[in-house]
Order: structure tokens, then C-alpha cells, then sequence
């Protein structure tokens, strides 16, 4: 006769044969990002190393708004804007080519990275020689022309909006351009040196202060940028003033529940609040410190990042419990693997939140969304940065 152990002991084997297998990267927040993306990097990296270096064509950085549209009422009147929309008729050649730039930069960068090949850093070094450093192709240091209205001339503010993606070049450069890494000692200077004057632009232009200033996603999104930027050109008083921004302004955005109510009442409200969402955890990340992490700073009433990632959590694990309604373009096509649900995984040490984020698309289906997803190498924002 079978022992009630014995049988107890084979039901029990039975019964885990039947579950599903659950890895490390399943069931652990703090899993190896670069070994769990490491086939999709290096597919990405050997694309881009096909792609010859080419920066704007020209030295200034100019963008249309695409939200705003010809007046179907009024043919010869001002545009109107047409929130959550697209105008396919704007320029955005500059945009998408900054985007392709994160990507490619980004994955060259990662791919080094994993697998030491300094052929992936030197092609790296090269996209970010013709953009940054060559001073017959190199871009102009502001966005002085971004963000027109259609038939005119002159940038606006929001232009600092659609330009989130140079968070991920800093932060692929900043690994280029460490102790032992392969950018000589010039080229290291010559790039902090850009960014550094880019921040500036960022902290004393009249676009960049209406950008730092208002009282919606575009304070985060400067923010974002602004701080990036000036950890790596070790700009410490604007790194400073990016950190009491961050707790005395950026938090004081959200409701007590962590919903941004300038979002969540747009046409496009889902993809605002997920793209608000990722660009403050960004924040988040590039500003806390081994002895300062913003993760846990909270208001006296309670608002903070934890309430933030709480309250979106889950529409991003469940598109059909977001409670607004559906976005007027794009809505099915999202989430992807927000750094959000990365990062605020690890911080606190959420396993539903990293399995959200494994299980999603690892970028955006529609090329449009692109612009709105910053980190296209999750592995460089999972390492400790070079100082």
C-alpha cells in the first residue's frame, strides 16, 4: 500500500510538472535586462551598423507641430489644433531622424556592451561624431525652430516636447565616454561639452524656461532632458536645481490617487498619461543618487512615484481597465515596455510589474508612437552609470 507521504510527494510532482516553467528574469525584479534582451540588441545593432553616419543635413533642428491643421471652415484663417491627432503634412524629418538616432546609438552601444566587439562602440562613436562634433554636420545646440506652427517661421516652446529621445543618447554617451571606454579624452570633452550647452539652452532661452515652467507633461519632459544632460556633463548646479524641481513642482502634478489630470482629460489620454508617466520615472532615475533616491521621496500629503506607477499599473497590465475614454488614434497599439513598469519593478521590487513589462511588445507598432518612447535599450538604464 501507497504511504500517504508517498502519495502526497506525487501528487506534489505532478502538479508542478503541470505548471508552466517560471525562469529567473520571471520571478525576480532585479533579473539580467541585457541577457534577456540581448537576441533583439544584437539583431538591432547589426542593422545599425549598416547605417552610415548622417546627422540633419543641415545645422539647425526645425519641426512642425503636428497636432495643428488647416481650419476646414476657414481655409485662409489661423491652424487649429486637433489634439491626439497627427497632420501627416508636418515636417518631421529632423524628429524621426533623432529617433532613428537614439535607436541606432543605443543598440550599438548595448551590443558593445554584451559582447566587448569594439566594432559596435566605434560605429556608435561615429553617429555621435556627425551629430555632435563635426562642426561642418554637427546640430546646433537648441530647439529655437521646433515645435512651428504651420506657415510660420518661429519654433514654440512645445518643441521641447518631441525632442525626450536625447535622454537615451546621453545615456548610451555616457557609457561611450567613461574611464577605459573607447571615446578618446576630446571626443568625451566635445560631447559633454554639447550637451552642456544644450542644457543651457534648456535652463535660460525663453523657449526652454516656458518649456521648465508649465504646468504640464512639458515640465517633465525638461525636466527628463535637462537632467540627463547635466548628470553627464556634470553640470551639479543644474542637476540641483533639476532635483527641487523634481519634489517641489513635478510631483505636485498628479492627484492624491498619482493620476495627472492634464492628461488623463486629452483626446489621446492614455498614451499621455504613459508617455507623462515614463519621462518622470526617467527623471527619477537620472536624478536619485546611492544616497538620495527619489523612488521613496514622497509629499507630506503622500504623492510620489509610488502612487504615480500604482494608479497606472493596471491599464498597463490590462489595456481595457483604463476608465477614460479610448484614445482617437493608436489606442490598441499600446502599451509597450514602459520604462516605467521597468524601473519602478526594480525600485520596488514589484514582480508583477516586471512580468507586465517581459510579456508586452518591446517597442511601439506604429512608427508614430516612437517618438513618444524614449529608452529603446532598457539594459542601459539598468546599470549603475559611469560617474
Amino acid at each position: 500500500m501507497v504511504s500517504d507521504n508517498t502519495s502526497r510527494r506525487t501528487f506534489c510532482a505532478l502538479a508542478a510538472a503541470a505548471l508552466p516553467s517560471l525562469s529567473l528574469a520571471q520571478v525576480s525584479p532585479h533579473f539580467n535586462v541585457a541577457d534577456f534582451d540581448r537576441t533583439r540588441t544584437l539583431a538591432a545593432a547589426n542593422q545599425a551598423l549598416e547605417r552610415k553616419p548622417a546627422a540633419l543635413g543641415e545645422k539647425d533642428y526645425r519641426s512642425d507641430d503636428p497636432t495643428y491643421f488647416p481650419d476646414e471652415d476657414n481655409a485662409r484663417g489661423p491652424y487649429v489644433r486637433r489634439e491626439g491627432y497627427t497632420n501627416p503634412a508636418a515636417f518631421t524629418a529632423h524628429r524621426d531622424a533623432l529617433v532613428q538616432l537614439n535607436a541606432q546609438v543605443s543598440a550599438l552601444t548595448a551590443a558593445w556592451r554584451i559582447t566587448a566587439e569594439l566594432r559596435f562602440a566605434t560605429h556608435a562613436l561615429a553617429h555621435l561624431h556627425a551629430w555632435f562634433l563635426d562642426p561642418a554636420t554637427s546640430m546646433n545646440p537648441n530647439l529655437e525652430l521646433a515645435g512651428r506652427l504651420l506657415n510660420t517661421p518661429y519654433g514654440t516652446w512645445r518643441g521641447v516636447e518631441e525632442t525626450t529621445c536625447i535622454a537615451g543618447i546621453v545615456r548610451a554617451a555616457s557609457f561611450l565616454c567613461a574611464p577605459n571606454a573607447p571615446a578618446t579624452d576630446a571626443e568625451a570633452t566635445g560631447l559633454r561639452t554639447w550637451f552642456n550647452t544644450f542644457a543651457t539652452w534648456l535652463n535660460e532661452s525663453k523657449k526652454g524656461g516656458l518649456a521648465r515652467d508649465a504646468k504640464d507633461r512639458l515640465a517633465i519632459c525638461w525636466t527628463m532632458q535637462a537632467a540627463e544632460c547635466a548628470r553627464f556633463a556634470r553640470n551639479e548646479a543644474l542637476l540641483l536645481q533639476c532635483s527641487h524641481r523634481f519634489r517641489d513642482k513635478l510631483l505636485r502634478q498628479m492627484n492624491f490617487d498619482g493620476a495627472f489630470p492634464l492628461e488623463v482629460h486629452r483626446a489621446d489620454s492614455f498614451a499621455a498619461s504613459i508617455f507623462t508617466l515614463d519621462c518622470l520615472s526617467l527623471a527619477c532615475e537620472s536624478l536619485s543618487t546611492p544616497f538620495d533616491r527619489l523612488w521613496d521621496f514622497t509629499l507630506a500629503d503622500g504623492r510620489g512615484m509610488r502612487s504615480a506607477v500604482a494608479y497606472l499599473y493596471p491599464a498597463l497590465n490590462n489595456r481595457a481597465r483604463w476608465a477614460f475614454p479610448a484614445d482617437v488614434q493608436h489606442f490598441s497599439g499600446q502599451p509597450a515596455r514602459q520604462p516605467s513598469l521597468l524601473l519602478a519593478g526594480r525600485a520596488y521590487g514589484r514582480t508583477e510589474y516586471i512580468e507586465t513589462w517581459q510579456r508586452l511588445p518591446a517597442e511601439p507598432r506604429t512608427p508614430d508612437m516612437l517618438r513618444y518612447f524614449p529608452v529603446r535599450e532598457p539594459a542601459l538604464w539598468t546599470t549603475r552609470v559611469p560617474a
